[in-house]
């Protein structure tokens, strides 16, 4: 549960602008007895996926050639700008 908690709060920090702060070192945390450090792995953009899945809907504007050669091609716009930005976030 702590990597969901973890990838909730980084992500709505992300989402709100804020500077997400650098990951304490394992060397400067003292433990009581009994206590321990353990590393939390955590992605907000596959957290993002999972959780936030609704549709947007954008405007967009290309030149007329090529809306009617994708349109004849069968091409879905939507599909094609998703993969195009997935790629240019990763």
């Amino acid at each position: 549960m702590a990597e969901d908690i973890l990838a909730f709060y980084l992500y709505d920090e992300e989402a709100e602008g804020n500077v997400i702060p650098e990951a304490s070192s394992p060397d400067h945390i003292t433990c009581e007895k009994g206590e321990f450090v353990n590393y939390i792995a955590c992605d907000t953009i596959e957290y993002a996926k999972m959780h936030n899945t609704r549709a947007v809907k954008k405007t967009l504007t290309i030149p007329e050639w090529l809306n009617a050669a994708a349109t004849r091609a069968g091409i879905n716009f939507s599909q094609v700008l998703q993969e195009a930005l997935l790629e240019k976030v990763k």
